[in-house]
């Protein structure tokens, strides 16, 4: 699983980021998590995911807590997107460890633009680097003693959020500075012809692996619908 093509989990992503936006039923929502685990586990390893899973468990136990709350507005509605949207995030990680190389190639051979490939790809190279930078920024603001304790955080949430956000912007400026010179040193331009230096090519275990995704995703769709006709 760890040499699956890029194609493959790009499709296998977009397939359950589509499917969590209109199954309704929490069993369903479960089985889906469930599913993107297991495939980012085999692929990438589950230790990469070990934040996400930690993330869901804590807004299914927001929800839990303000199931008999009042005068609280959309918040639930809002926790229940955020928590879907983290097994979509769970589903990207496959695409966002894979190298950049091997990822633009893939999105050549697919006969997307130019400048789509590249903005894709620096999309998915961000997502693992953000993530890294936030933890950085949280192991110095531990050092000094700042949002050590869950009453520290609630009752500082904006101080701590701008501790948070300023650096992580300004780290994250720097590294697409660092990128775009990586990039043009490579001669990764819009316009011209580019080489890749991997091979792309699909093999059978490939197109099993593509065929088991939408197996899989349809299933669990087709169950969510089921469920719903016998409510």
């Amino acid at each position: 699983m760890k040499n699956l093509d890029i194609r493959v989990r790009l499709a296998a992503m977009l397939l359950v980021a589509l499917a969590v936006l209109f199954i309704k039923s929490e069993i369903t929502v479960y089985m889906m998590l469930m599913y993107a685990v297991l495939w980012t586990g085999l692929i990438v390893g589950g230790k990469k995911i070990v934040l996400q899973i930690a993330l869901f468990a804590g807004l299914e136990a927001l929800l839990f807590l303000l199931k008999d709350a009042e005068h609280i507005g959309n918040l639930p509605l809002l926790i229940v997107y955020i928590r879907r949207l983290v097994i979509a995030v769970i589903m990207a990680y496959p695409v966002a460890n894979a190298p950049t190389g091997k990822l633009i190639a893939s999105l050549d051979r697919l006969k997307i633009s130019r400048a789509a490939t590249i903005s894709l790809a620096v999309l998915f190279r961000f997502m693992p680097t953000v993530t890294m930078e936030y933890v950085a920024i949280r192991q110095a603001q531990r050092y000094r003693e700042i949002g050590t304790s869950v009453k520290d955080v609630f009752l500082k949430l904006p101080q701590l959020f701008e501790y948070t956000i300023v650096p992580l912007l300004i780290r994250t400026t720097k590294i697409a500075d660092e990128l775009t010179a990586s990039a043009e040193v490579r001669g990764m331009k819009l316009d011209g012809e580019y080489n890749p230096y991997y091979e792309v090519k699909m093999r059978s275990f490939d197109w099993f692996a593509f065929l088991l995704a939408m197996v899989i995703t349809g299933g669990i769709c087709y169950m969510d619908h089921r469920i719903r006709m016998s409510a």
